[in-house]
């Protein structure tokens, strides 16, 4: 009875310690993914993420510290430490659920290829065999293992550098985030580049939360159906997506 009166005690203990929330929790991201996080001209974090976490922290009455790391290590932290949640264009999937928990979504980026003019590639099933640049660890990187093999899945740290692989003609192709890859066509300013939509999958982006803290991810689902309500998604894609026309896209 002793043995069971003290699991009860420690099951409830360890209740208590996972439901509490930091004073401050720690973003783990990946400022490498423009227009999403990147560093400013000033040496400045800045991005659609950067501004909707502040938001998110100010509502939510939490204190942030940001911490950057490649993408692929985002997860690993967040999964690893329940005072830290990753925002870094995290698209939700089942696979990723297994290892944290996430958010509701607050931004729909679907995939799409980016290809020279003139290519002919115009369906998935033109780019099977073909070598396709991703950033890995991304969904892109998954869409592109269905589509071509891994053999042909060309991985690299950033989209930026699977793009410059593509003007030099590295690559047959690159699957991007649709907003990301617009954004970096818009600062290339490269003729030869277009971008094409072949239907892949919507893919939403969502904030990884440490299974351990519930609270915590009530705390931040409660700020994002406020700031959805305030209109302040939309401030956000017209601000980074370019205009009103591509923010309701």
């Amino acid at each position: 009875m002793k043995k069971l009166i003290a699991l009860l005690v420690a099951l409830m203990m360890l209740g208590t310690v996972a439901a509490a929330v930091a004073d401050t929790i720690n973003v783990a991201f990946n400022p490498e993914y423009p227009p999403f996080e990147y560093v400013n001209d000033n040496g400045e974090y800045e991005g659609y993420d950067v501004d909707l976490i502040n938001k998110v922290a100010e509502k939510a009455g939490i204190e942030i510290v940001f911490e950057a790391m490649d993408f692929d290590a985002v997860i690993s932290a967040v999964a690893t430490n329940e005072n830290t949640i990753g925002v870094s264009g995290i698209s939700i999937t089942d696979e990723r659920n297994l290892s944290v928990d996430f958010s509701e979504g607050y931004n729909n980026a679907g995939l799409i290829v980016v290809v020279k003019k003139g290519s002919g590639y115009a369906t998935v099933d033109d780019l099977k065999g073909k070598v396709i640049g991703v950033q890995m660890g991304t969904t892109s990187d998954f869409a592109a293992e269905e589509i071509t093999g891994e053999a042909n899945t060309a991985k690299y740290k950033t989209f930026l550098n699977a793009i410059m692989e593509l003007q030099g003609n590295k690559v047959d192709a690159v699957i991007v985030d649709k907003p990301v890859g617009m954004a970096i066509l818009a600062s290339l300013a490269d003729d030869e580049l277009e971008i094409v939509d072949m239907g892949l999958q919507a893919d939403w982006y969502g904030i990884e939360v440490n299974k351990a803290n519930p609270d915590l991810l009530e705390k931040i689902n409660a700020a994002l159906k406020e700031l959805e309500a305030e209109g302040y998604y939309e401030e956000l894609a017209v601000k980074y997506f370019s205009s009103e026309e591509e923010a309701a896209e």
